[in-house]
């Protein structure tokens, strides 16, 4: 229907006054909707200051500490549901055949500077290029942007919650777009949980499961017992890791409480003396010395169950 005002002489300028207050209102809220369209950001807490000088003072043996990104590596972002975006560090080499998917201990939180990987120095991390070799294709999937504080998400309840499996959704979605073929997950030390709350998503790409160094010996990680794992799942752990939140020692008792069709346990041992605590990134629970080895034995028993 088409309306049409008759407008007499004068009555616009009586109009557009009694219209200025709206106007002015509306106005007002303009820049609070433009920046509600903004993905939440936090300021990036890069540890690597904390963890890396001593442990290079230390390192006589010329041992790997870290890897930075790499030539033909990218760095893509996804933007999920929360309105967070969630850095991805991909790398596809031309015969990967299978896409691993690795979800971080600690805080999650990746050495990002001006969008590009530094000196990330966790066991996954500094250990991408060995699952390049086994035509793996790699994705290190840093934190979301609303958690990259110095916390990060080391809260294991937030792990296990809605708002993490979000964003891992829409992580694994985005990665099915840029990669055809099947996915495996690997999870390490608090990745664990992570992996878990992608367990009870039930993605149709996800064909395996991999546990590292699972920090289940602790407080709210129940869904580590309590999710059903429609694929195979693996359970690596070193002989002398001696973190109180993975103790080599109730590995086997964690790998009978996993609930899968098909699960193994597999041992590591060897690596060289720790640079680090325990539980960080430069000790057995992090297969120190010996993540070619551990990364290798992982490729060739996933490709074995996912069969």
């Amino acid at each position: 229907m088409l309306l049409s005002f008759a407008m007499r002489p004068g009555s616009a300028g009586t109009l557009l006054r009694a219209a200025m207050p709206a106007l002015a209102l509306i106005l007002a809220f303009l820049p609070n909707l433009a920046n509600a369209a903004d993905p939440i950001q936090v300021p990036r807490y890069d540890d690597a200051d904390e963890y890396l000088p001593t442990a290079q003072k230390k390192n006589k043996d010329n041992i790997r500490l870290l890897l930075q990104q790499q030539p033909g590596e990218v760095l893509f972002k996804v933007l999920t549901p929360r309105n967070v975006t969630v850095a991805v560090v991909a790398n596809v080499p031309p015969d990967a055949d299978t896409a691993v998917i690795l979800l971080v201990g600690g805080t999650s939180v990746l050495s990002i500077v001006n969008d590009r990987l530094d000196r990330s120095f966790s066991f996954q991390p500094r250990s991408r290029d060995y699952w390049w070799a086994n035509k793996f294709a790699t994705f290190l999937i840093d934190a979301p942007s609303d958690r990259l504080g110095k916390d990060g998400i080391q809260d294991q309840k937030w792990r296990a919650g809605a708002e993490h499996k979000v964003d891992l959704k829409a992580v694994l979605d985005a990665i099915a777009q840029r990669f055809p073929g099947p996915f495996v997950i690997q999870g390490h030390s608090n990745g664990a949980i992570s992996l878990a709350s992608v367990a009870s998503l039930n993605h149709p790409r996800v064909k395996a499961y991999a546990y590292s160094a699972a920090a289940h010996y602790k407080s709210d990680t129940s869904i580590l017992r309590e999710v059903e794992h429609t694929a195979p799942v693996l359970v690596m752990e070193h002989r002398k890791d001696s973190c109180v939140v993975s103790p080599a020692s109730q590995a086997e008792a964690f790998a009978k409480s996993v609930k899968a069709s098909a699960k193994h346990l597999l041992w590591i041992e060897g690596g060289s003396d720790p640079l680090s605590g325990a539980c960080g990134p430069f000790a057995a629970h992090s297969f120190f010395g010996v993540e070619k080895l551990a990364v290798d034995t992982l490729a060739i028993e996933l490709r074995k169950v996912m069969r």
